[in-house]
């Protein structure tokens, strides 16, 4: 853009120097003619049209940068499109996984509870065996030696009638819980193996995807050279910001003085208007879908960890598992906030903003566009407690909290 500027004005400068250089030239040669062993001045010896020579070099030179610049951004937009496809492929195998991680705790849980139903039955099984051998040992002297021995001996006979169905039924439930454990036992087996061969596929996706993301961060850096001064603003205005709804307020308003500063620059040169508010339209939302695929744990109002009602909503995921954009939009703040740790806040159309906290790492910067689906970076590990990491996300409207609902189907 500033390149149009100096165009401008050396269109300007060559139109006001037009006449002196004539004159210039005229005088110059009156004094060459009379003494041709003076040679001339090196700023004198740059006619009208070398200049126009520069000038039409400096328009080439623009053209082929703007050419360059225009195949950057559409090998961007198909590095794009293959990274969200390949993105969705690993959050199928990560919701593949959870699935079976989940499933895998509730069999193991079960197997638990078997073995120990098992090992009481054992117990129970050995004391009443236990006390009929000792009934039977009981010579038939000693019941005669013993007046009450009848007595005890009809009382044993009915305690007999009553304990051998406790022993059946107890035989019968240990065999059933013996086959349902065999049962676990092979189900446990099939899914260990089939989680392993999705962490397999998930590692090969999450190579392509790394791979995928690192040519984009290239292409990007290649179409926009003010990456550090945005990051750096993005920045200190985090630094002034003391609540969150403080920070998205004064990303906004730096988001709107940017844009008057760039368009009031633009209108020097009207040839760079069209190209700016093709970089300004925000992309399209697309169709809206969670950051990470997991289990949401808190919904929106419901009582947060201390208490108090609950602004977004938290989602577990698996450790290091990918969050992308839920909406497609523009990147307005990556970094650290508060006790938010890792944020990423992505302004929609219509005045929509995501905030996104709880990552470990973050793979974009301020300033990107992104589609609905692309990677934003990874989510936090395991915790110490060995507690799923979780996700907090949250939906904002013109600066004030929303629920999710009203953008994501199924949250109602």
């Amino acid at each position: 853009m500033r390149r149009f500027s100096f165009l401008f004005t050396l269109f300007l400068y060559s139109g006001l120097i037009f006449p002196v250089s004539g004159v210039m030239a005229l005088n110059t040669g009156f004094a060459h003619a009379e003494n041709p062993s003076v040679p001339l001045p090196p700023h004198k010896e740059i006619s009208l049209d070398a200049l126009g020579n520069d000038l039409e070099s400096s328009k080439a030179e623009q053209a082929v940068l703007e050419k360059k610049v225009v195949i950057l951004e559409q090998n961007l937009d198909e590095t794009r499109g293959h990274i969200v496809e390949t993105a969705r492929s690993v959050q199928n195998s990560e919701r593949v996984l959870q699935d079976l991680d989940q499933k895998i705790l509730v069999l193991e849980k079960e197997d638990a509870e078997i073995q120990e139903r098992l090992q009481r039955g054992r117990a129970s099984a050995a004391r009443l065996i236990l006390a009929l051998a000792r009934l039977q040992r009981t010579p038939p002297e000693a019941m005669i030696a013993r007046p009450e021995a009848p007595l005890k001996t009809a009382q044993s006979a009915l305690l007999m009638q009553r304990i051998l169905p406790v022993l059946q039924e107890q035989a019968l439930s240990l065999k059933a819980d013996l086959q349902r454990r065999n049962l676990i036992t092979a189900s446990l087996k099939t899914k260990r193996e089939d989680a392993a061969q999705e962490a397999e596929n998930l590692k090969k996706e999450q190579e392509n995807l790394r791979i995928l993301a690192e040519q984009r961060q290239s292409l990007y850096a290649s179409t926009n050279k003010d990456l550090k001064s945005q990051q750096a603003k993005v920045a200190e205005i985090s630094t002034q910001a003391k609540t969150l709804a403080d920070l998205v307020k004064r990303l906004d308003a730096e988001r709107k003085r940017q844009k008057e500063e760039d368009e009031k620059e633009a209108r020097l040169t009207k040839a760079a208007l069209p190209a700016l508010q093709k970089i300004k339209i925000l992309p399209r939302a697309g169709t809206p879908n969670l950051p990470i695929a997991g289990y949401i744990v808190t919904h929106f109002n419901e009582p947060d960890s201390f208490g108090a009602p609950s602004q977004g909503i938290r989602i577990e995921g698996r450790s290091g598992a990918l969050v992308t954009a839920p909406m497609g939009g523009v990147i307005r703040f990556a970094g650290h906030f508060k006790n938010y740790g890792n944020m990423i806040i992505v302004e929609h159309e219509k005045g929509w903003h995501s905030l996104i906290a709880g990552l470990k790492k973050i793979d974009t910067v301020v300033g990107q566009s992104v589609s609905a689906g692309e990677p934003l970076g990874t989510l936090n590990q395991l915790k110490s407690s060995g507690e799923n990491p979780v996700l907090y996300y949250e939906l904002r409207h013109n600066g004030k909290a929303t629920n999710p609902s009203e953008k994501f189907a199924g949250l109602g």
